[in-house]
């Protein structure tokens, strides 16, 4: 069967001490850990509460599906974060050239130049908090087991990939497969 164009996943990131994350648990914890996990999403828990609860990923308490990406399989063209992220940085240099422009031609100081600058990026930052939640990355700007095991699960089903050095180096991802 041929793999979805794109996807949607939530998961579960169990890591340890020596990964380039925060978490400070031993490796065997976290691989006792990412089971238990496994075993209890597989069973039918509440995977937000599991997310919430466990992750060492990055969860904000007010996201209602913490740990959710969207991604694009290998090949799929269409927008996506980092290239959203991109643009963005090309419009605040852009924007920055022209404040820089203004302020050697004497029609702003250098404190307006940094008012206005400031004004600017928070317009970018609100636009981008807006619309990362929905933003798809590609597939290969991940780390290569997370596609690997999402792409292969039926919508509702929970796989988990095992921590690898070069394809899962964060370590444990308990994922389910959203849409």
């Amino acid at each position: 069967m041929a793999e979805p164009d794109r996807i949607s996943i939530q998961h579960i990131l169990v890591s340890f001490e020596g990964t380039p994350t925060e978490a400070t648990r031993n490796q065997a914890d976290a691989e006792a850990l990412a089971k238990t996990m496994l075993e209890r999403a597989q069973a039918g828990e509440d995977f937000n509460t599991l997310v919430r609860e466990h992750s060492d990923d990055n969860v904000h308490p007010d996201d209602p599906t913490p740990g959710t990406y969207h991604m694009l399989n290998n090949g799929v063209e269409g927008s996506n974060f980092p290239q959203f992220i991109s643009d963005l940085n090309t419009r605040a240099q852009e924007k920055e050239a022209e404040l820089v422009a203004k302020m050697k031609a004497a029609e702003i100081t250098t404190d307006e130049l940094n008012e206005q600058m400031n004004e600017f990026l928070e317009g970018l930052r609100a636009e981008a908090d807006h619309s990362a939640p929905t933003m798809p990355y590609p597939r290969e700007s991940m780390v290569p087991a997370f596609g690997d095991v999402g792409f292969a699960l039926e919508v509702g089903q929970v796989g988990m990939a095992d921590y690898h050095e070069e394809n899962s180096p964060f370590g444990w991802h308990i994922i389910r497969r959203v849409d």
